[in-house]
């Protein structure tokens, strides 16, 4: 078997094996690439009263986060995250099943309550969103799979160049030896 054929029979089959986990990650990447662009995907950061030093405590804060119907009830631990935005004067606290809520840092208000789909995105984009089994025995050996495509896809694509300029030269040297 030449290396030509066996490149293109590594591309094909390849590609056989990864298409839909790989359409998965195209999928998602789309939507991960426009999250700041629609608000569906990931709510926009709302700016707090003033930007200054934090005033509302931390338990003021965790109040007015769990004022909300969706996180009602909740403490620190049960939060998934808790950024604090001190270039925008708010604290966003967002849980496990995909809520954020934004809290002024000044005056303790609630400024928005919205479903954060963006962090769905991102699980599904490397795998986790299916455990940790599909993530390195599925997502990964496609990631790699992936490079080996672009490998022999580069390969497939530049050999006839390299293949033309390889037999212009030796008709080039032929035609050199007959003259001399």
């Amino acid at each position: 078997m030449t290396y030509n054929k066996l490149n293109r029979t590594i591309h094909n089959g390849l590609s056989i094996f990864i298409a839909m986990p790989i359409l998965l990650l195209i999928v998602s990447g789309l939507f991960l690439q426009l999250k700041k662009d629609f608000i569906w995907i990931q709510p926009p950061s709302v700016r707090g009263e003033n930007v200054a030093t934090p005033i509302v405590s931390h338990e003021e804060l965790l109040a007015a986060a769990t004022s909300a119907p969706q996180t009602a009830g909740l403490k620190w631990s049960e939060f998934d995250r808790i950024d604090y935005k001190v270039d925008r004067g708010m604290v966003k606290f967002m849980t496990f099943e995909g809520w954020e809520v934004q809290v002024d840092t000044t005056t303790g208000d609630i400024l928005s309550v919205a479903e954060r789909r963006s962090d769905f995105f991102e699980k599904l984009h490397d795998g986790s969103y299916f455990g940790d089994t599909v993530k390195y025995y599925v997502v990964l050996p496609c990631a790699v799979s992936l490079f080996v495509l672009w490998i022999t896809g580069i390969w497939m694509f530049f050999y006839p160049y390299v293949k033309k300029a390889s037999n212009k030269r030796k008709k080039a040297l032929k035609a050199a030896l007959q003259k001399s």
